[in-house]
């Protein structure tokens, strides 16, 4: 594809290849995990692994905003890496891998063991990935690669997994608040992720190099997934 899109089809074009994927809510692994069918020493490799991941995202989000040479996405990051590392604007009060840590707890999980995890290759790839695209691609990249392609899964995924982790695991709903957080919130960074790229990739090259970096995050994310899965 070659030629320049319109803004609102350029938009539509990146949110088909987002949902032609579905990361988080069509991936085999996914799917087991909200029908119940992993069990205790699974979950908990899950958990693991999943954290690891959680924890590195502020410092991407971060790195973005270091990046950003527009002034007013760079104060909606700001208040995003805010969010992020203190849960103030959504009323949590508490950092989001700390949410999550309250989430591995639940399942049978020390701090220690979800502090000291050691990440599959597929999570450390994915890791290696947010500081790639965040440090070393243009910020219009960054932007396709962590808003769209990551946030944007999350809301219409995260609620509902949610419900199945209180129903299928027996979980408190505050055990899960992290996925109730993130449902709400990254709606939110995700909407600036597509403020961002609709007005700022306005040329067919800069078009091109978004839709290889939003790529690069799906697979990047699938692979994630899949290096869980064939762990446990």
């Amino acid at each position: 594809m070659n030629d320049v899109l319109a803004p609102d089809d350029f938009i539509r074009d990146l949110v088909a290849r987002i949902e032609a994927r579905r990361t988080f809510g069509g991936h085999p692994l996914w799917l087991a995990l909200a029908d119940g069918k992993l069990d205790g020493e699974q979950l908990k490799l899950f958990a693991i692994q999943f954290f690891l991941q959680v924890r590195e995202f502020p410092r991407a989000v971060s790195a973005m905003h270091a990046n950003c040479p527009f002034p007013e996405e760079r104060m909606e990051l700001a208040e995003n890496v805010y969010e992020e590392e203190t849960g103030r604007i959504s009323g949590c009060n508490q950092p989001h891998p700390e949410l999550f840590i309250r989430f591995g707890e639940a399942v049978g999980l020390t701090r220690t063991e979800l502090v000291e995890g050691r990440p599959l290759p597929a999570t450390r790839a994915l890791i290696d990935w947010f500081e790639l695209s965040t440090k070393q691609r243009s910020f219009i990249e960054a932007a396709a690669a962590i808003n769209l392609a990551a946030e944007g899964q999350v809301p219409g995924a995260f609620g509902p997994m949610a419900r199945r982790l209180q129903h299928n695991y027996g979980l408190s709903r505050e055990a899960v608040e992290f996925w109730d957080i993130h449902e709400m919130a990254d709606a939110d960074h995700s909407d600036v992720g597509d403020h961002i790229v609709v007005r700022h990739a306005t040329d067919a090259a800069m078009q091109s190099r978004v839709r290889d970096a939003l790529q690069h995050s799906l697979d990047a994310w699938w692979q994630f997934f899949d290096g869980i899965q064939a762990s446990i």
